[in-house]
């Protein structure tokens, strides 16, 4: 895990997102999974999982969208939709998000 994305858990008083500041961590966690975004665009932060948005109707949720980042579930979707998108792009998730989040920095 990131530096910062442990610092900033664990409450860190100098590590908190101070207001007028972004930051945006994206963690794959390969020894602790899930991976994660953590995107703090003012000074409050939010956390996704890799293949899901922040909820908070952003524009990096707008790119984790656009990109094929954000994978369907229920109950939004069948169990079989949710399989099958898992087993056609499961593998590519890091890169679907790395991907997603250059496409938002630009």
């Amino acid at each position: 895990m990131s530096t910062w994305a442990t610092g900033y858990q664990g409450k860190v008083e100098p590590m908190l997102p101070c207001e007028g500041q972004e930051v945006l961590c994206l963690t794959a966690n390969r020894f602790s999974p899930p991976a994660v975004i953590i995107h703090a665009p003012d000074a409050w932060a939010y956390r996704a999982d890799f293949g899901s948005g922040t909820g908070q109707n952003s524009a990096l949720d707008a790119a984790l969208t656009a990109a094929g980042a954000v994978f369907p579930s229920m109950p939004e979707s069948s169990e079989a939709e949710v399989v099958a998108y898992f087993q056609e792009y499961g593998e590519r998730l890091p890169e679907l998000v790395f991907a997603a989040v250059g496409a938002y920095w630009l």
